[in-house]
């Protein structure tokens, strides 16, 4: 598929210190806690029946829905669906299959961050990814390919708001199935936000790498071949979106981005990217793969002025 033209939950915590609880508190604490236990009674009295498919619905309190839904617009319909699925193509709610998340708010329009977390147990291999963010001038964030070795997808990145926007991820299964997910944010003004660094120190150190191996156990756990781990990869990139200024003047500086970006694993693809501007300065990607007892993680991007950026990164040994 082509790009569109440019242009266009409760937790109830209730903290009592040992040494000034009185018995007053204590009877307001128990009380407290049979209101709850009545409260959980009710609400499975109400379930019950509309699970045994009776009339009775139950709806979710607030703070136990999905707080940014998408919300309905004409931009996916009339524009982008096309150049990510066939017009005849099913979307199915992915729901069920992929935990979504991203800001109702988000603080930095120019570095909003989302993540994809597939559930566990669902017997789905996702072998495609497409992440849209609806209302930006370059719509599609970037195209996912995934191998075998990413197993459960579960990855993290940073994107571009122009305007308030739903922000949707396509997925496709090596079934043959497709469904999808979405949020709203309210963000505005990433596209055209300054440079954070210097133009020239941005450009010299444009193509640098950087991978972190997060392994939570501080090396207590030593790598074993068919273990999920996670890693960080962050790339030195400014991301130029044509939309940006050069500071002190109302020239524009040229659009220049990464486009293409592959991580590889002994020769075993992890993950390949095609991607526009919307990805944000400095890229970063969190993600998991399924350790293959490879001693190296092999790293190759390129960007829209034809620059080639290539990095190998040892691996700590393993079992």
């Amino acid at each position: 598929m082509g790009y569109p033209p440019q242009g266009h939950l409760t937790t109830i915590s209730s903290t009592f210190p040992c040494s000034f609880v009185t018995k007053r508190q204590l009877k307001k604490g128990n009380a407290m806690m049979k209101r709850l236990a009545l409260s959980a009674l009710a609400v499975a009295a109400l379930t019950v029946p509309a699970l045994a498919g009776g009339s009775s619905a139950f709806t979710l309190p607030p703070y136990a829905q999905l707080q940014n839904p998408m919300i309905d617009g004409p931009t996916w319909d009339e524009v982008v669906r096309s150049y990510v699925v066939e017009d005849d193509v099913f979307l199915q709610d992915g729901e069920d299959l992929i935990s979504f998340d991203a800001p109702i708010t988000a603080f930095d329009a120019a570095t909003v961050p989302f993540t994809v977390s597939q559930r566990a147990g669902m017997g789905e291999r996702i072998t495609k990814m497409t992440v849209i963010v609806d209302e930006n001038p370059m719509p599609i964030v970037g195209e996912f390919e995934f191998g075998p070795l990413m197993g459960d997808i579960d990855i993290e990145s940073r994107v571009r708001f122009d305007v308030f926007s739903n922000i949707r991820v396509v997925a496709e299964t090596e079934t043959g199935g497709t469904y999808m997910v979405g949020r709203f944010v309210e963000a505005a003004g990433g596209c055209s936000a300054t440079v954070t660094r210097d133009l020239d120190v941005a450009l010299a150190t444009m193509g640098k790498m950087k991978l972190k191996d997060l392994d939570f156990s501080g090396g207590a756990t030593p790598r074993a071949s068919g273990d999920v781990r996670q890693a960080q990869l962050m790339i030195r990139h400014p991301m130029f979106t044509g939309m940006q200024a050069h500071k002190g003047t109302l020239n524009m500086i040229d659009p220049r981005f990464i486009e293409t970006l592959e991580v590889t694993m002994g020769g075993e693809l992890l993950f390949k990217m095609t991607g526009g501007f919307s990805i944000s300065e400095d890229p970063s990607f969190r993600f998991s793969y399924i350790d293959n007892g490879s001693q190296e993680m092999k790293v190759r991007a390129t960007d829209t002025d034809g620059a080639v950026f290539e990095q190998t990164f040892p691996l700590n040994p393993g079992a």
